[in-house]
């Protein structure tokens, strides 16, 4: 793994991570959650390398240890647009265009991603999304709403007992009794107290990502917007039966019929029993990351046999 920074549109640092094969067939760009960080996808960036791609990740805004970071703020009101852009940035600045280029996506960074794909115009090659959800428009503009209160009350820049307790709080109640606060990632205790110990996980957001973020949600999910996206893109929906962030099982079938809705023809969904939201950190993750790895592998071979011309073997 390589650390290296690089500079955003505005010049906030964007702490980027690299894992490189040395002949890759392709580059696969990971975006992670809430309240965590890209360095915590190290084991399963590995896995990729090993099985031929080259893997970049970065810390969004509000999240890693950049000298410019903030703990969860994106930044003024207003950052969202920002946080898609560094998005392209790293794009630009560490992917080979020559070769296909993936992404994958949880939580935060599948809504992230989604809203980034709404309004791209360059090509993406497949797209997983992982712990994500359909969220109903009115429950975003709810949300946001609640956010707009507590940040008029708290300030932009500050967090809110409330928001918190409405979302990670919430989640939790569905595993009584508690062994944790975060019991509802993940069913490996090991993977939980990891989580619980790291300094960059588990801390509250202001009042302005979250309004930031909600928004986003609400534009996303309005009637028609996901037919912005682009057409015939190969997507993969994975989704623990027992998340709270997909509805218990629910969201990410909905999510899924979303997409078909909106004409999309290359959806498929994984539902795995019982699990929870970090699959990949889930008692299965093994499973979890060999059905990932096996879908981008089918996807490159499909890509290879549509463009017989590009070279597989790029230093």
């Amino acid at each position: 793994m390589i650390e290296r920074i690089i500079q955003g549109v505005d010049g906030h640092n964007i702490q980027v991570l690299t894992w490189k094969n040395e002949q890759p067939k392709a580059w696969i760009h990971i975006n992670h959650g809430m309240a965590e960080h890209a360095q915590r996808y190290n084991a399963f960036a590995e896995q990729l390398v090993a099985a031929g791609f080259s893997v970049v990740a970065h810390n969004h805004r509000g999240h890693g240890s950049s000298d410019t970071t903030v703990l969860g703020s994106f930044g003024e009101v207003g950052s969202w647009d920002k946080v898609l852009k560094d998005l392209e940035t790293v794009r630009d600045t560490v992917c080979d265009p020559e070769l296909p280029y993936y992404m994958f996506a949880h939580s935060m960074g599948s809504f992230i991603v989604q809203s980034y794909l709404s309004t791209c115009t360059r090509k993406i090659d497949g797209v997983v999304l992982s712990g994500s959800n359909l969220q109903a428009p009115f429950l975003s503009k709810a949300g946001r709403f609640v956010a707009k209160i507590e940040q008029l009350r708290l300030g932009s820049k500050n967090n809110s007992a409330l928001l918190q307790f409405l979302s990670f709080g919430s989640f939790n109640q569905n595993f009584k009794p508690n062994r944790t606060d975060y019991d509802w990632l993940s069913r490996d205790h090991e993977q939980v107290d990891k989580y619980i110990n790291d300094p960059l996980c588990g801390f509250p957001c202001s009042t302005a990502l979250w309004h930031d973020f909600l928004n986003a949600l609400a534009k996303l999910f309005k009637k028609g917007n996901l037919k912005n996206i682009q057409a015939n893109l190969p997507i993969l929906i994975l989704g623990g039966g027992n998340d709270p962030v997909g509805l218990m099982g629910k969201g990410s079938p909905n999510l899924a019929k979303a997409y078909e809705a909106a004409g999309q023809q290359q959806v498929s969904l994984k539902l795995y029993e019982d699990a929870r939201h970090e699959m990949l950190n889930e008692t299965n993750a093994a499973v979890v990351s060999k059905d990932i790895i096996d879908w981008f592998e089918s996807q490159h071979e499909k890509f290879m046999s549509l463009n017989p011309h590009k070279s597989q073997v790029h230093l």
